[in-house]
């Protein structure tokens, strides 16, 4: 299936060479083919929309998880907004998250981690690989997640 915005995909391949058209670091993305960028955009969809998200769907037979009923606060605009549509820091996190996902070859793959290498007398510790969500996506969803996102819980006695 190919990209359909509002059925598996919260942006178009060209919505996102316009986004990323003013900003720098973008080889990525620039490079990929149309077809692939399509992919990253699907792909980042389906991450997000496995997140659990304040509010419920508009549409019980909607494919995507946006729009929403209900509200979530804005920090950086400081007001609470409707999820009656698709909230403008899902379309970016959708950017962001494809363009991770081409600068991260096999990053969904979930392979494993090495934590200590030894070749000779050359040695690695502590080694990490990317995130599978980077900061820059966690700082803009964690407003419209379910509790900002925290699983932790508290009691009054």
């Amino acid at each position: 299936m190919s990209l359909l915005k509002g059925t598996n995909s919260y942006a178009t391949v060209v919505e996102g060479d316009t986004f990323f058209a003013d900003r720098i670091d973008v080889d990525a993305w620039v490079s990929a083919t149309d077809p692939k960028k399509g992919q990253a955009l699907v792909t980042a969809t389906s991450v997000l929309d496995n997140m659990t998200w304040t509010g419920v769907v508009l549409d019980v037979n909607q494919l995507l998880a946006f729009p929403r009923s209900g509200t979530y606060f804005d920090p950086r605009l400081g007001m609470d907004i409707e999820l009656s549509v698709v909230p403008n820091r899902i379309v970016i996190a959708t950017f962001e998250l494809a363009y991770h996902l081409l600068n991260n070859s096999g990053l969904l793959d979930d392979k494993g981690q090495v934590r200590d290498l030894r070749l000779g007398d050359i040695s690695l510790s502590n080694v990490r690989t990317s995130n599978k969500i980077p900061d820059s996506v966690k700082r803009l969803i964690t407003p419209l997640l379910q509790n900002a996102g925290c699983n932790l819980w508290w009691r009054i006695n």
